[in-house]
C-alpha cells in the first residue's frame, strides 16, 4: 500500500459542497435548451429535451464539469473572476458533462448496458428504445448550441469549439478502433491497447476538461497545453483501466451499473492483461468462454480470471501507474498548473480506496 500526498484533502474540488454549486446551474442549462427546443417544436415545446436532461443527469459524480469550473478559477485572477465569468464557466462545465452525457448514452446502447448510475439506462425505458440514438444526437448539438449562445461572442470561442470537436471526432474514431480490437481481444497486446485507448478515452476523461477552463482562462499557451496532455494522459489511462476493472468485478451497488464486457467480448485491460499472463490451457478455455453472454461462460471466464490473481495484476499495474505519475508531477510542473494536477489526483485515491490499494 502507498500513502496517499501530503496536504491535499479528499474535498479539495471534489465535496458534496463543489458538485451542489455545479449542480446550481443545471436548471439554467435546461431552460436554454428547453426554450431552443420550443422554437422549432409547436407541438411539445421542448418537453422531451427536459425529460431527457432529467433523467440522464441525477447520480453522476459530475467530475468533468467541476474540473472545468475549478481549473478556471484557479488560474484567473480573483479580480477578474466576476458573476459574469464564474457564470460562464460553470456554462461551459455544463457542456463538458453533455458530451459525456451523450457519449454515456451511446455507450449504453452499443454495449446492451442495463443500468447507468443506479437507474434503467434511457434506451430501455419502454417510450425510448431506439430512439435514444437520435436523443444521444440532441444532446451533442444542444451542447454544441449552448457552446456557440454564450460563447460565441468571446475570443476563445473558436478554440474551446476546436477542443471539443476535435475530442468527438477522436471519441468516434476510439469508438472504431475498440469495436475493431474487441473482435482479436485475444491478440491485443497492453502496449497496443494502451496506444489505441490514448486517442479517445484518456484525452476526453482527463485532458479535455482542463484543456477548456485553461482556454477560458486565456492560459492556453501551446508549451503548457503540451506538458499538461502529458501528466493528464497518465491520469487518464488510469480512469480507463479502472473503469475496465470495476466493469468485470466490480460490485453494481457502488459503480451504478451491471457490467457487461465479458459477456459482449470487449477488449479491455482485465483480459488483455489475462493473454500476457495466463498459460496455453487457460488461453484455449477463456477463448471458449469469453464473449458468451449466458453466465455459465462468465462464471467460468472469471474463474480464470481468479487463476492468474488478476487482482494483484491491477494492484501492482495501478500503483506504478500512480507512483509514476507522482514522479512526473513533482518534477515537470509547478505553482498553479502543479496545485491543478494535484487536486485532480484526488480522483485516483477514491478508485484505489474502494480496492483497498491506498491507505
Amino acid at each position: 500500500k502507498v500513502k496517499e500526498p501530503e496536504n491535499l484533502t479528499p474535498d479539495m474540488w471534489f465535496s458534496e459542497e463543489k458538485r451542489n454549486e455545479f449542480l446550481a446551474y443545471f436548471p439554467d442549462i435546461v431552460k436554454q435548451l428547453e426554450d431552443k427546443a420550443a422554437t422549432l417544436d409547436d407541438i411539445e415545446k421542448g418537453k422531451h429535451f427536459r425529460e431527457i436532461l432529467e433523467y440522464t443527469v441525477p447520480g453522476g459524480k459530475r467530475y468533468g464539469g467541476v474540473i472545468v469550473v475549478e481549473t478556471y478559477k484557479t488560474l484567473l485572477p480573483k479580480s477578474e473572476q466576476t458573476p459574469e465569468n464564474i457564470k460562464l464557466c460553470y456554462y461551459l462545465g455544463w457542456c463538458m458533462e453533455l458530451f459525456y452525457d451523450c457519449i454515456f448514452m451511446s455507450d449504453d446502447i452499443m454495449d446492451g448496458g442495463k443500468m447507468r448510475r443506479n437507474r434503467p439506462c434511457w434506451y430501455t425505458l419502454e417510450h425510448v428504445g431506439l430512439s435514444a440514438i437520435n436523443d444521444a444526437c440532441l444532446l451533442e448539438t444542444g451542447m454544441y448550441y449552448l457552446l456557440l449562445k454564450n460563447f460565441g461572442h468571446l475570443d476563445c470561442y473558436l478554440r474551446l469549439y476546436e477542443l471539443i470537436h476535435d475530442s468527438a471526432f477522436l471519441l468516434y474514431l476510439g469508438q472504431y478502433m475498440s469495436v475493431k480490437y474487441s473482435k482479436d481481444a485475444f491478440d491485443t497486446s497492453i502496449k497496443l491497447y494502451k496506444m489505441a485507448m490514448d486517442s479517445a478515452s484518456v484525452y476526453i476523461a482527463s485532458y479535455l476538461p482542463v484543456a477548456l477552463g485553461m482556454t477560458l482562462a486565456g492560459r492556453d499557451n501551446p508549451e503548457v497545453l503540451r506538458k499538461a496532455k502529458s501528466i493528464l494522459s497518465q491520469l487518464g489511462y488510469f480512469y480507463l483501466i479502472d473503469n475496465d476493472y470495476m466493469d468485470c468485478f466490480g460490485d453494481p451497488a457502488l459503480t451504478g451499473k451491471v457490467g457487461t464486457d465479458i459477456q459482449t467480448g470487449k477488449c479491455r485491460w482485465p483480459i488483455v492483461a489475462f493473454m500476457e499472463k495466463a498459460s496455453p490451457e487457460q488461453k484455449k478455455l477463456m477463448r471458449a468462454n469469453y464473449g458468451k453472454d449466458n453466465e455459465e461462460n462468465v462464471a467460468v471466464a472469471k474463474q480464470l480470471f481468479e487463476e492468474i490473481n488478476i487482482h494483484k495484476i491491477y494492484t501492482d499495474y495501478v500503483l506504478e501507474l500512480y507512483q509514476k505519475l507522482m514522479k512526473d508531477i513533482e518534477e515537470n510542473s509547478y505553482g498553479e498548473m502543479k496545485q491543478i494536477y494535484l487536486a485532480l489526483v484526488q480522483t485516483i485515491p477514491i478508485s484505489l480506496k474502494a480496492n483497498g490499494i491506498l491507505l
